[in-house]
């Protein structure tokens, strides 16, 4: 039989009633925690940019001290001096090899006649090296009063010595002003004339002149021999080299002049002028 008071002593007992305010004041300062919490570790985060801030200019400042531009060196030129690059490159004073801009004074440096590619070498930690690549004379334009060069590439080049040009080939038929003018147009005629001359010094011995006044037509005369050549210079010499064999002791001697503007045809005929 059990007691009664062993059933008492199972009953549940009951909760203490919580005292007034105190939940409230828990939770108070729980939140007033939370936010000191924050605004030390807000103060500590900006204190940190603040000295990443000043640090970084600190670093910046002494790394452009010690890559200061000290020596230029300039390799390649030859008709344009050291003192012309350099007043091209136009660098403010204290310029820092890691603020060098290779574009920008590629531009500079190549918007002189002469200069065809320019490449640069940062030599930590005071050392630029300017590696130049000049424009080589392949031919001589014969349409004007002044003496200019052509490179390869059809550019006009600054006049030079008579003697220079001496064996390189003549290109008539167009102007300075007509290659000032007209710059896609006059590189292309040049360029081409220039190339076929190349292709036929393999062959032929000679100084060509070559006569460009014609957009479609190039014209090539040689002691002994007058060429004509269409657009497609390639296919048209590449045709004539297979014929050439076969009729090189013909043509020896002889004033003649080829035609290979024509499509599958190398037409054959006596030289007129």
């Amino acid at each position: 039989m059990i007691s009664g008071e062993s059933l008492s002593s199972t009953r549940p007992r009951k909760n203490r009633p919580l005292k007034k305010g105190e939940a409230f004041g828990n939770a108070r300062k729980g939140r007033k925690k939370t936010s000191v919490k924050r605004v030390v570790m807000g103060g500590a985060l900006a204190c940190l940019i603040v000295v990443i801030v000043v640090g970084g200019r600190h670093v910046v400042r002494w790394a452009g001290e010690w890559t200061e531009i000290q020596q230029i060196t300039v390799v390649g030129s030859d008709r344009v001096s050291r003192e012309e690059i350099i007043a091209r490159l136009a660098l403010p004073p204290q310029t820092s090899l890691l603020s060098v801009e290779p574009d920008l004074l590629s531009t500079r440096l190549e918007s002189h006649p002469w200069i065809g590619s320019v490449a640069f070498d940062r030599v930590f930690p005071h050392s630029l090296v300017v590696q130049v690549s000049e424009r080589q004379p392949a031919a001589v334009l014969g349409s004007s009063k002044e003496p200019y060069f052509l490179d390869a590439e059809g550019y006009l080049l600054p006049g030079g010595k008579t003697q220079e040009g001496a064996t390189l080939p003549i290109v008539d038929g167009v102007t300075s002003k007509f290659m000032t003018q007209n710059e896609a147009e006059g590189h292309r005629r040049a360029k081409q004339g220039i190339h076929i001359a190349e292709l036929l010094s393999q062959q032929f011995p000679g100084r060509p002149r070559i006569d460009v006044s014609n957009p479609h037509t190039t014209i090539v005369d040689l002691p002994d021999v007058r060429f004509q050549f269409g657009r497609e210079v390639e296919d048209q010499w590449q045709r004539f080299l297979v014929l050439y064999p076969t009729v090189k002791t013909t043509m020896k001697g002889r004033s003649q002049e080829v035609d290979l503007r024509f499509a599958q045809k190398v037409i054959f005929r006596k030289r007129t002028l």
